[in-house]
């Protein structure tokens, strides 16, 4: 059998398109056929790590029965409805993710398909007809990940050529990114922006990260032995309105670290409202008593609706794209309810 290669599944791994079309096999039978010479790049042997190209052949010795039983159509069960999409066209499908969903997998492998993004998007992908069962080749994936507790804008990309070039735009600063936040105390003046740069290193098994100034980076990081592992973190914000407790920020992460915000507002002692895991690790842990929460009375007058209050409010492309956005197209997605009411409350301010 003799397949070619489409520019829709051009600049893949040869490997990974493998993965994809043969979806009903073990890795290890894939790498197995290759090393045997049963699957050959052009007619030649090859090694798995080929960067397809458009019109490039695959040569399968492998009877069709067996070919067959290597594919399996994928078929997602229906879960709970997307809870807001904010746009869609055929190469992206942006949505406002909700508190206390998972973005994908990985360890939370154990939460129900109505508390993950992923299946939510895929099976309604599947029923609006914007993605075909019996097309294993690929799969919709998300661009960027907010954490469960943070709401706000996810991308997907709806084919592979929108998902490979948004997730380059993600990894390479090309993608502006502005969240809302309450944090914990007076952070400065309304009006007043800093740019947090530090040093960062997340221990990867505590799922915790930690910020180092640059007169640490002489001494053992705490998780690791080798400084070379810090890496650094860029943190911009602007305070948007006061209260005596509390500061309403718009925060723009310039890197892209896991719980970047979270750890870098805990660092200077202003962790976010509803953070449970960094306000106990705030440099000035006095002011935020661990069994208390972290919480003010005022706070805890309304802690029926207090989640973490950290939400991305807008994603605007600011490099050059091969997908049709200009630089400066941008996405929006309002606060929740619940969230909009808390800012409201502290801040007598609608956003």
């Amino acid at each position: 059998m003799i397949l070619t290669i489409s520019p829709e599944n051009a600049d893949r791994r040869l490997d990974k398109f493998l993965f994809a079309h043969l979806n009903n096999a073990p890795h290890s039978f894939v790498y197995k056929m290759l090393r045997k010479k049963r699957i050959k790049l052009n007619g030649a042997r090859s090694l798995g790590s080929e960067i397809l190209k458009p019109g490039d052949e695959l040569h399968f010795f492998i009877s069709r029965e067996t070919l067959e039983s290597c594919r399996k159509a994928r078929v997602f069960e229906k879960t709970a409805p997307l809870d807001e999409i904010i746009f869609e066209d055929d190469n992206l499908l942006v949505v406002n993710k909700p508190v206390g969903v998972f973005s994908q997998d990985g360890k939370n492998e154990s939460a129900s398909d109505t508390r993950r993004l992923l299946p939510q998007i895929l099976f309604y992908l599947q029923e609006s007809g914007a993605y075909n069962a019996e097309n294993a080749d690929f799969t919709p994936g998300i661009c960027n990940r907010l954490d469960v507790n943070t709401s706000g804008l996810v991308i997907c990309g709806k084919n592979l050529h929108a998902l490979q070039a948004m997730n380059f735009l993600f990894a390479n600063r090309g993608m502006k990114k502005e969240y809302i936040a309450v944090a914990h105390g007076v952070v400065g003046a309304v009006g007043e922006t800093r740019v947090l740069e530090n040093f960062y290193e997340k221990d990867e098994r505590r799922n915790v990260a930690r910020i180092f100034e640059a007169e640490d980076i002489c001494k053992p990081p705490r998780f690791s032995s080798k400084p070379k592992s810090l890496k650094t973190v860029i943190t911009s914000f602007t305070v948007l309105a006061v209260s005596k407790e509390f500061s309403l920020l718009s925060v723009s992460p310039i890197t892209g670290r896991s719980h970047q915000i979270r750890v870098h507002l805990a660092h200077i002692g202003h962790p976010l409202v509803g953070d449970r895991k960094y306000a106990s690790h705030s440099e000035r842990t006095e002011r935020f008593p661990r069994r208390q929460g972290h919480i003010s009375e005022k706070a805890r007058s309304c802690k029926s609706e207090f989640k973490q209050l950290l939400h991305c409010r807008r994603l605007e492309i600011a490099a050059e794209t091969a997908l049709p956005y200009p630089v400066g197209t941008a996405w929006e997605a309002p606060l929740a309810k619940n969230f909009a009411a808390i800012v409201k409350k502290i801040f007598s301010k609608d956003l």
